[in-house]
C-alpha cells in the first residue's frame, strides 16, 4: 500500500494526522472501512470514520491512496458515490 504525495496533505490536512501515522490509517481504513465502490482496474471508494477514501490501484494491484473528502453533513448512501 502506497500513499500519493497529494493524498498524504489530504489526510494531514482533512483527518488531522502527523505524517508519521498515515500508512497505520490507511491499515486501518483498508481493514476496517466500508467499500462504497466495486474494485475495478481504476480504483474504489471507501468510507471510513466520516471520510470518504478514494484509492487508484497500481500495475501490481496494490492500493494506492489519492484522496480523501470530509463525507457530507446530510446522511448519504453508498449509491451516491458510485459511477
Amino acid at each position: 500500500m502506497k500513499i500519493s504525495r497529494h493524498g498524504s496533505k489530504r489526510i494531514k490536512e482533512r483527518v488531522g494526522l502527523p505524517k508519521r501515522a498515515h500508512l497505520r490509517h490507511i491499515q486501518s481504513v483498508l481493514n476496517h472501512g466500508n467499500i462504497v465502490t466495486k474494485k475495478t482496474s481504476d480504483g474504489f471508494k471507501m468510507i471510513y470514520n466520516g471520510f470518504l477514501y478514494i484509492f487508484a490501484l497500481s500495475n501490481t494491484y496494490e492500493p494506492i491512496l489519492v484522496t480523501t473528502y470530509e463525507k457530507p453533513k446530510e446522511c448519504i448512501k453508498s449509491s451516491d458515490f458510485r459511477k
